[in-house]
């Protein structure tokens, strides 16, 4: 009992594992700063934000969540059932094209179509002039409303769907397919009876992730005029000045939130839903008619132009129009502070999340597991909520410094290290779980026999798990730096003083109506945000190139 008591000792109490302890402690701050809120009673403003406005954002929110899920299961869905089932003209470039819409923030979206379908903007003078047309205000409908952000949102989050329903069809055995023919069931009837329930696990993973991009997005949602949780986090912040406030609808967020992931996790509890075994056959794509072609050109090209080309089309228009006047030292500034901050907690990142993996992988544990999973939290967490916990402590921390340190002051808020930590908090899922995954591939054997030649853990990091990591580091790198690049709430809340990000200066621009002002700082925004679409072109790529390897072993056979 004895030795298993120390040899528990030696696994748990160590620098690694204090470490990745403190590191977790740190990520559920927010939390726990916030949930004790809830219990605590509301004054006069919480009284009338609870009676007045929150019918309000609960009905707004529960409508868009809605409305985006069904959009991007659509979208999503079926653009994966098509390129992956069957062949049409243009299936190869819409296999990575489809991904597109995801490098562009859903506000950068949301602000150029209202710039498209302005009074002024080329398509109405088009109309106008060419027809005849009374476009009136709006020629369809009122963009600026809740339709507008449900069809900019979906137009945006789609790609979470189709990723992962993708990757989800590309291991199904095309014997369930067949077998559904063979019984005279039309290839419509296929996909509502076989595909849509084989797709559940998948489909309720992706629509997930999109709902909680949802009820983390402010800048679509404040520019459009539409009331949520998360504006109203800032209207009770800001407009009523009322901290007490703004963390109970956090509170309440986060609940929705929390909800969300129990109940994907419930829904797909051990179910297994794969048809892989020793009668398995990858899916061949099947040729289709010429007016069966037409229609899946047009299904995919509806959400790629409308969601990516036509967007970014018009903001490189605007670009060229307003780069003399808007690019000028200031927004060079804007360039440094973004890329500063981008860098700054990318870098940290990648290291925590490192030192993370590696001791989740050295002291295996329950304990340790616990540990890695609460670190990687903060991305469930809409960041308007980590924000604002965030800050509730630091307005603490301050308050009690004149009682630790009589005398002193100690500003902590308007800070670039609080806003890196913000970032790191909300962000580090994004890059732990490329180099974990990286680190799951790397054989156990290497670091047992680093050990028996007398090599510490740190040795063993440096000179062996990282060089094999390289490439997995640099992912995580890449993709904490493009989310930190767009990310509004957070910046927004926690900024220094007279400290602006291309996502700010954008998203200011446009609430001031000046949206081709605004299209130089959310077009470098955009192309950044190409790089992990690139990555994940090459790694669809790599999965085809596996897939017909297998496929011409098994004919070979």
């Amino acid at each position: 009992m004895i030795g298993t008591k120390s040899m528990l000792w030696r696994l748990t109490a160590n620098g690694w594992v204090v470490s990745t302890l403190i590191i977790s402690l740190l990520v559920v701050l927010p939390l726990m700063v916030i949930t004790p809120s809830l219990f605590v009673r509301g004054d006069e403003v919480w009284e009338h934000i609870l009676h007045r406005l929150v019918p309000g954002y609960v009905l707004n929110t529960v409508i868009l969540m809605i409305g985006v899920g069904l959009l991007t299961t659509i979208f999503g869905l079926g653009a994966a059932w098509l390129v992956t089932m069957y062949q049409f003209p243009g299936r190869r470039i819409f296999q990575w094209a489809l991904i597109l819409p995801i490098a562009i923030p859903a506000y950068i979206s949301g602000f150029t179509w209202a710039g498209i379908l302005d009074y002024t903007s080329p398509v109405y003078v088009f109309f106008r002039n060419s027809f005849g047309v009374d476009t009136g205000p709006y020629l369809f409908f009122n963009i600026l409303s809740l339709p507008g952000a449900i069809i900019i949102l979906s137009l945006s989050l789609y790609p979470y769907v189709y990723l992962i329903t993708r990757a989800y069809f590309l291991r199904q055995s095309t014997i369930l397919f067949e077998a559904s023919a063979s019984l005279g069931r039309s290839p419509l009837s296929t996909f509502f009876k076989i595909v849509m329930p084989l797709s559940r696990p998948a489909l309720v993973a992706g629509v997930s992730l999109v709902l909680m991009e949802v009820l983390n997005e402010y800048g679509l949602v404040r520019y459009f005029g539409v009331d949520t949780f998360t504006t109203g986090i800032f209207t009770a912040w800001f407009a009523f000045g009322s901290p007490a406030s703004a963390m109970k609808l956090s509170t309440y967020l986060m609940m929705i939130v929390f909800g969300l992931i129990l109940l994907e996790r419930y829904q797909r509890r051990q179910k297994r839903y794969d048809l892989i075994g020793s009668n398995y056959r990858p899916v061949k794509p099947r040729k289709m008619s010429a007016v069966a072609s037409t229609l899946a050109i047009l299904f995919c090209m509806i959400p790629l132009a409308a969601g990516f080309v036509i967007p970014a089309t018009m903001l490189g228009y605007w670009s060229l129009q307003t780069a003399g006047q808007v690019i000028d030292f200031r927004f060079w500034e804007l360039l440094r502070n973004s890329f500063l901050l981008a860098s700054t907690a990318s870098l940290l990142v990648a290291c925590i999340a490192l030192l993370i993996a590696f001791t989740s992988r050295t002291f295996p544990g329950m304990f340790v597991r616990l540990l890695a999973r609460t670190s990687t939290i903060g991305y469930a967490i809409p960041g308007a909520v980590v924000a604002i916990g965030i800050m509730v402590f630091i307005l603490w921390m301050e308050q009690q410094s004149q009682t630790w340190l009589p005398g002193t002051q100690v500003v902590l808020t308007g800070s670039i290290g609080i806003l890196v930590f913000a970032y790191i908090v909300r962000f580090m899922a994004v890059g732990y779980n490329p180099i974990e995954s990286g680190m799951a591939r790397i054989s156990t054997s290497l670091d047992e026999a680093a050990r028996s030649l007398g090599h510490s853990n740190w040795r063993n990091l440096w000179h062996i798990n990282i060089p094999l990591l390289k490439g997995s580091l640099v992912s995580a790198v890449l993709l904490v730096f493009i989310d930190v690049l767009k990310e509004l709430p957070i910046t927004l809340i926690l900024r220094p003083f007279n400290f602006d990000t291309l996502a700010i200066r954008a998203f200011e621009y446009a609430s001031d109506e000046r949206i081709a002002e605004a299209a130089p700082a959310a077009l470098i925004i955009i192309l950044v945000g190409l790089i992990p679409v690139f990555l994940l072109n090459r790694l669809m790529g790599r999965s085809e190139g596996r897939r017909s390897k297998v496929e011409r072993k098994k004919l070979i056979r």
